[in-house]
């Protein structure tokens, strides 16, 4: 059986839920004779309209004195942490923007120059715990001025190695071609937070974290991706708690597929080719060069027609986290993500 007959057997089967709905009609057709149902039913979607438009109408809110509030943003050499820091510093937001290089720090500045918000570039690896210790130990001082921090954003993150579990290993679930993604997804998280929480503590602040829409549901082929996801959702979950001691809210992003060089068909296109070139021979063996190449080419058409080029939805998320009175505790982004979630 191929990957194809798969594929094609699921979509019968998924076209044929709606006939789960057959037995509730009954019951609904009976539950209409009551009137005092049917009244329980209308107050109910009224009730449920009323949220929506006063949610609506406070989420337009914006805080007061943004130009005093200062914040630090995580991989802001290229994607959306970039976009973000010109985003706050168009606003007039003063922006400490973590850059992993000298090259990314240089070219935000250069975007930046004629914006009018304070931009202070601090060199970080958010896998490193020295790197972190350094950069918290400057923004001590830098943020002196602002009260402290007025929101963590942490977004840096990385894919790293994807396919099916049989062909990674330990070290691909640990690593990837550039940084570990453990280190950088999830220790890189808890690592900032843990470094820097006590300056948005200063100012009653928040932590804003790029989660993902594969912390909600295990997607195939993306392993080490999800479990990192899931692991700082649940990190998020618990600090959330624990900081409203603080008046510190915590807020979560969980966009779909979006156009970035993360997603980026020909680097995931390229690791594929490189972990199959390494898988052991038994492995190959089991599944076979033409499973390979037909799930690899669906993996890839699925990717790029899935891709949201709106980067801005995300970005605009962002902002919205850091800038309004009433944020989201989270953030759906992309039909994707709602759509399984």
């Amino acid at each position: 059986m191929t990957f194809a007959t798969v594929s094609s057997d699921l979509r019968i089967n998924s076209g044929l839920l709606w006939l789960t709905v057959i037995p509730g009609l009954p019951l609904l057709v009976y539950l209409l004779r009551d009137v005092s149902f049917i009244v329980g039913l209308l107050v109910f979607a009224l009730l449920l309209v009323l949220y929506i438009v006063i949610q609506r109408f406070t989420s337009g809110i914006d805080l007061d004195d943004l130009e005093k509030r200062a914040v630090f943003i995580t991989g802001c050499d290229t994607g959306f942490g970039n976009l973000l820091a010109l985003k706050c510093l168009g606003r007039g937001i003063p922006v400490f923007a973590g850059c992993l290089t000298e090259q990314g720090a240089e070219d935000l500045r250069t975007a930046a120059k004629n914006l009018p918000g304070y931009l202070d570039t601090v060199l970080v690896n958010v896998a490193s715990t020295e790197s972190v210790a350094a950069a918290a130990k400057y923004l001590d001082e830098a943020t002196a001025k602002y009260g402290g921090l007025h929101a963590i954003v942490n977004n840096a993150g990385v894919f790293g190695s994807t396919f099916f579990d049989d062909f990674l290993n330990v070290e691909q679930y640990n690593c990837c071609p550039f940084r570990e993604i453990a280190e950088v997804n999830t220790f890189g998280v808890i690592r900032v937070t843990q470094a820097m929480k006590h300056l948005v503590k200063q100012t009653r602040g928040r932590v804003v974290t790029m989660s993902s829409a594969a912390a909600r549901v295990g997607a195939i082929n993306m392993g080490p991706y999800t479990m990192s996801k899931f692991a700082v959702s649940g990190y998020c979950e618990v600090i959330r708690q624990e900081l409203k001691y603080f008046g510190v809210s915590v807020h979560v992003l969980e966009p779909g597929i979006f156009n970035t060089p993360m997603a980026a068909v020909q680097n995931i296109n390229k690791r594929l080719d490189d972990m199959w070139s390494k898988a052991p021979a038994a492995t190959k063996k089991e599944y076979g060069e033409g499973f390979y190449q037909e799930s690899k080419a669906w993996l890839l058409r699925s990717i790029g027609k899935q891709t949201n080029p709106n980067v801005n939805v995300v970005v605009d998320a962002y902002f919205h986290a850091i800038t309004s009175r009433f944020p989201h505790l989270r953030y759906q982004l992309g039909p994707d993500c709602q759509f399984f979630v």
